[in-house]
């Protein structure tokens, strides 16, 4: 149970029955049961007035739980206006008009005068009625509404011990006019309420207000025995004792010796709920700093009981599986993994409780998780074991490590790669140069020799391997530059880098007889990085050239890009030889020639087309067509403008 609800209610429990007990005492004295107040006249000790007043009171008390700030203030300056005068009839022997101004009682009960309400009760009225016009106006408990409540609860208090105890004193101050136990009871409940309602703002201890309120109640009373006791011995001169001291000095000692123990008490009370509160303070910041340290870490934090039940997963969990920590309290752990540790984790658990065997607690591993969508992805998994109050529980710390493993995976691809690369590299280099070695060694014997015509022909087959050399050495410079030349992206005309693309071909007889189509939109753009742009676009148009079908009676090669889906889509489609399905899977691979036959490149174009698009955060892709085929580059749109080929389209 909250404790701060539990005393709220305490406004709505005094509230209650302030209203409830003052309507009853009016709707008796309207009622006028004459039997009734013959029988039982100690019900009738509450005057109409005072019963008013405490139904007005109720009001009050239950309006300033709400928030309700002028209303209750305003509802409480009749009532401290009538304690004032009632209590003023009593310190100046006047009649203020104001006991029989609402009714007239039908009985007398034996007070000093009809209707008139008794001084103490008076006094309590000016006490409640100024502590709640406070407590209204500032909303909050404070210091001086805690010493108006205590006066209230002592006055009252000791009124109601005194019934209980036979003390007239404590309740009727002046004969024949005292506090109704009715109007005890009342003000010791909203007493409780001004007291111990909101206390934290003021920083005091309700346990320490608690004993104060008993100590000074219980010397009060020992006060007015005291007193009583002195008063008879007075009028009918009593001696108790005739050998020691009198009753008076007995009584002295007993309220001096039972106050001093008393407040020994109250004082070791009040440090002990001081240090107390400090420990809980100390506490409650080392859960909040501990809670905000797992709240907010990185890795997932997940604690479960010896069967295996979820008791608390941070927010970082949701992040890693996807589940929110309400969906994952109370279910087994299990539901978190996969096969064959979905399966196998309650008896590894059980196994582990009997026998001690580990396979990860206290050691960690890398496991598989499976998040609320079902996909299933790695991570390492750190589990600890924790006694706690008897009880075991177990602590597990897991990270995602997917981003890691693909890394690795890239990473050592790129190292398979890099060793391929360099030694096709070195092979294809050493090839051409071999090559020309020995054909500088057959030129030499050829001038030797005066055999000019062979001569050139052999200086042609030099010039060829030399071509072949450079060519391979510009892919290289290609492919190094995509990978470590830093750009920043430009807007880039599309229409105009194809055609640009297409004149710088123009200059190869096979490309004199292809039918080369720009379907590019004159307004399309992208912001992109344009070398790596132009190298794609280049590669793709010498590639549909140099695998052109010589056969075909009318070669063609069209170009077009449009935008879909957040991206920017260029395809090259042509009618040349394609791709053999047995070769596709080598496609955009190094030193992959798919028709060594039809060209003598280095097999780098595509593998550089490849990187190209990888190197802007977009990929390559081929589509087999009935003659020929369609290489595609599918790139992010930088540019947010919209499709005029296709309005909605971005």
């Amino acid at each position: 149970m909250n404790l701060t609800w539990s005393w709220q209610k305490a406004n709505v429990a005094a509230s209650l029955w302030c209203i409830a007990v003052g309507v009853a005492m009016m709707a008796l004295w309207l009622a006028e049961p004459a039997g009734l107040a013959a029988r039982a006249p100690w019900l009738f000790g509450m005057k109409f007035n005072a019963a008013l007043a405490f139904v007005v009171v109720g009001a009050a008390l239950a309006l300033s739980a709400r928030g309700v700030r002028t209303l209750p203030a305003v509802l409480m300056v009749p009532v401290f206006v009538y304690g004032a005068l009632a209590l003023s009839q009593h310190l100046f022997g006047i009649d203020a008009g104001i006991d029989t101004l609402l009714d007239t009682p039908f009985v007398d009960i034996g007070t000093s005068l009809p209707g008139r309400i008794a001084p103490n009760t008076a006094l309590c009225f000016m006490l409640v009625s100024a502590a709640l016009a406070l407590r209204a106006l500032r909303q909050k408990n404070d210091i001086l509404q805690v010493a108006l409540g205590f006066a209230t609860f002592i006055t009252a208090a000791a009124a109601l011990i005194g019934y209980a105890i036979a003390l007239d004193f404590a309740h009727d101050w002046i004969r024949f006019t005292r506090m109704s136990f009715q109007s005890a009871s009342c003000f010791v409940a909203i007493g409780i309420a001004l007291i111990f309602v909101g206390t934290e703002a003021i920083s005091y201890h309700r346990l320490t207000l608690a004993g104060v309120l008993g100590l000074v109640t219980y010397l009060i009373l020992l006060t007015m025995a005291y007193y009583e006791l002195s008063r008879y011995e007075a009028a009918f001169g009593i001696t108790f004792s005739s050998t020691g001291p009198d009753a008076r000095s007995t009584l002295s000692s007993l309220v001096l010796i039972s106050g001093t123990l008393y407040g020994a008490l109250i004082i070791h009370l009040y440090f002990s709920s001081r240090r107390a509160r400090d420990m809980a303070a100390d506490l409650a910041e080392s859960r909040g700093r501990l809670g905000a340290i797992i709240d907010n870490a990185v890795d997932g934090i997940i604690t479960i009981d010896d069967r295996g039940f979820i008791l608390s997963a941070n927010p970082a969990c949701t992040r890693i599986f996807g589940y929110a920590p309400a969906e994952m309290a109370g279910r087994n752990v299990k539901m978190l993994m996969p096969e064959p540790y979905h399966s196998a984790h309650d008896g590894y658990l059980g196994n582990y409780n009997r026998s001690g065997e580990a396979k990860i607690i206290g050691i960690g591993r890398e496991v598989e998780g499976r998040r609320k969508d079902g996909s299933v992805f790695p991570l390492d998994l750190a589990v600890a074991k924790v006694e706690l109050n008897g009880a075991t529980i177990y602590s597990g710390i897991v990270r995602d490590i997917s981003e890691r493993k693909a890394n690795e995976r890239a990473l050592i691809e790129a190292n398979a790669e890099l060793e391929e690369f360099a030694y096709r590299t070195s092979h294809d280099l050493r090839s051409p140069i071999a090559s020309s070695m020995g054909l500088l060694t057959i030129s030499r014997e050829m001038l030797s020799e005066g055999d000019l015509p062979a001569l050139g022909q052999t200086l042609q087959r030099m010039e060829l391997n030399f071509r072949r050399l450079d060519h391979l050495i510009q892919n290289i410079i290609t492919i190094t530059r995509t990978r470590l030349m830093e750009e920043d992206d430009r807007p880039i005309d599309l229409r105009a880098l194809v055609s640009e693309a297409i004149d710088a071909l123009s200059h190869l007889d096979d490309t004199k007889r292809i039918r080369i189509e720009n379907h590019v939109p004159a307004e399309l753009t992208i912001v992109s990085k344009p070398s790596k742009f132009h190298v794609i676009v280049g590669n793709m148009l010498s590639n549909a050239v140099k695998y052109h079908d010589p056969k075909e009676a009318e070669p063609a090669i069209d170009v077009r890009a449009f935008r879909y889906a957040g991206k920017m889509r260029l395809s090259v489609e042509d009618n040349g030889l394609g791709v053999p399905p047995a070769s596709r899977h080598l496609l955009f691979k190094m030193f992959k020639r798919l028709h060594p036959n039809r060209s003598f490149g280095s097999g780098l174009g595509l593998y550089i087309l490849r990187k190209s698009a990888e190197a802007l955060g977009g990929a390559a892709l081929y589509e087999a067509r009935d003659k020929g085929s369609r290489f595609i580059i599918e790139l992010p749109d930088g540019d947010h403008h919209e499709d005029q080929l296709d309005p909605g389209r971005r």
